[in-house]
């Protein structure tokens, strides 16, 4: 879950919700020679696919109560989150050894530095899934495919976790030096996004094909029904909260 928060309520966004928009990214991508590849459909699937993982832990929000807010993606408790990534990439995999793989290698890279004995044991477990399912299909742009899944990723973190409008000095930390990924078709430039007014995030270099215009939907839960109920009744009964973007040139 992407939690955001405000005065009298948290902004939720599930993560498969979050996901569908950097599928909406990756369909409008600017350099038209990644369709040509034999996995594209793969690539598609995987990016689409990516937070699956999410689905049953975001359906049911709980509360951390350390900090007096639902958990989100970055804190989730790390057993329970470990063992819904490993449950998603296996329902990716059964879709699409590739797109699996992507998911795989997408995930694994959380925990490169995470030394805790769950994320060892899933980084050992998951090298090993790796290896299997190159053997069932495997493409020599693997590395790149990995990246353009990154990217789509990142770009929709962006627009859902920053508030609409946010000056340069308001945005989340995370992108202010611009994206980790570069592409030869940009002459490998760093990406930088902001927003121009509170709807239109600019983009440059541009990456896409054209502006394209996204809605993510989350929902608007008021801090006072949490604490009357709990967070997951807070949530099955929040109001819709809609974000419309453009990202333009």
């Amino acid at each position: 879950m992407i939690v955001n928060e405000y005065k009298s309520y948290f902004e939720m966004i599930p993560q498969h919700e979050h996901a569908r928009i950097s599928y909406e990214i990756l369909k409008n991508w600017g350099d038209r020679s990644v369709e040509k590849s034999s996995v594209w459909e793969a690539l598609l699937l995987a990016v689409r696919e990516h937070d699956r993982a999410w689905i049953p832990l975001d359906a049911s929000p709980i509360m951390n109560k350390e900090q007096n807010k639902p958990y989100s993606f970055t804190d989730y408790p790390e057993k329970e989150k470990i063992t819904a990534y490993q449950q998603g990439i296996q329902t990716v995999v059964k879709k699409n050894a590739y797109s699996g793989l992507l998911n795989s290698l997408h995930y694994a890279s959380f925990f490169k530095n995470n030394t805790s004995k769950k994320a060892v044991s899933f980084l050992k477990e998951e090298e090993k899934r790796q290896e299997k399912l190159r053997e069932l299909q495997t493409h020599s742009e693997e590395s790149f495919h990995l990246r353009l899944l990154q990217f789509c990723d990142d770009l929709s973190l962006y627009a859902c976790m920053n508030d609409p409008g946010a000056r340069e000095d308001e945005e989340i930390s995370w992108f202010k030096n611009g994206f980790r990924h570069t592409f030869e078709f940009l002459d490998y430039k760093t990406i930088q996004a902001q927003f121009i007014s509170t709807n239109e995030i600019q983009l440059t270099p541009f990456p896409l094909r054209s502006p394209l215009k996204v809605t993510i939907h989350g929902k608007a839960v008021k801090k006072t029904v949490i604490a009357e109920e709990n967070v997951d009744a807070a949530f099955q009964s929040g109001e819709e909260a809609v974000r419309n973007f453009s990202f333009v040139p």
